[in-house]
């Protein structure tokens, strides 16, 4: 069979933009160190579902949502040019926007859900709680209200699998998104009420969204500081999902787990 059989054919890793930060603030004690965390989307193409998106990353409209852009970019520094936006690189790789049939959303925070406008025809898959946060549209949440989907559009919550696999002993719940094992979303709660990775068996890749800003500074996160720890949902449950993942990485070394802020490269998997 192509492609071993495997129902995610392809997988593409796109930086769409990034923001930039010092963690010598973020964290106690840490060195001065200025840092620039991509806004990662990822590509998935499924032998049966067809062209799927994992987050949209930024667009130009984080520069456009009024005063609250201009706070948001005094706080959090934000770079995106036009060529780095996901609609254009997927253009650039062949792959029509219009063909995107499914776009996965991790949660509702600017360089996530950034790009969603540039997309027709799709039906977004997300959690309840995520998707209460987009219709809220509250900036103390940080959403923004220019950045949610214009007009009626497909929406699919997941729900929890009732079997149990190797994630289920880690994370509270799990959801097998396409019904088929190819996908398993996981619930990682603390950045993002409700907020989820995706897990990608038949490539043992998890990509664990905002839960941590990388994985060489997760042995940090009790030593971040009082602001950014504000900006967390709930840093209490943000600690927890940290520790989860760590039990999760001892115990199944061979999985890749890839955050949307580490440092990524813009990798090709097939």
């Amino acid at each position: 069979m192509e492609n071993g059989g495997k129902k995610i054919t392809r997988i593409k890793m796109y930086a769409c933009g990034y923001c930039q930060n010092d963690l010598g603030i973020v964290f106690h004690g840490h060195e001065r160190d200025v840092r620039k965390f991509p806004a990662l989307v990822v590509y998935l193409h499924h032998a049966k579902f067809g062209n799927i998106l994992f987050d949209t990353g930024y667009s130009e409209l984080v520069y456009k949502n009024g005063f609250v852009s201009f706070i948001y970019n005094s706080l959090n520094k934000t770079f995106v040019e036009p060529s780095e936006i996901i609609d254009v690189r997927l253009r650039n790789d062949g792959i029509s926007p219009d063909s995107i049939k499914y776009i996965i959303i991790s949660h509702a925070h600017p360089d996530h859900i950034g790009a969603l406008n540039r997309f027709s025809n799709y039906r977004l898959i997300t959690t309840k709680d995520v998707l209460a946060k987009m219709k809220e549209g509250k900036t103390l949440s940080l959403t923004f209200k220019n950045m949610i989907p214009h007009g009626k559009i497909k929406v699919k919550t997941v729900t929890p699998t009732s079997e149990k696999n190797m994630l289920s002993g880690f994370f509270s719940e799990v959801y097998d998104i396409f019904g088929d094992g190819s996908v398993f979303g996981v619930r990682l709660d603390g950045h993002a009420n409700g907020q989820m990775g995706i897990y990608l068996p038949e490539y043992k890749i998890f990509f664990a969204a905002d839960s941590c800003w990388g994985e060489d500074i997760m042995e940090e996160v009790p030593k971040m500081n009082f602001l950014p720890r504000l900006i967390q949902d709930d840093f209490r449950k943000y600690s927890e999902t940290v520790r989860a993942l760590q039990k999760f990485s001892a115990e199944y070394s061979d999985v890749k787990i890839i955050f949307s802020h580490g440092g990524m490269e813009e990798k090709v998997y097939e």
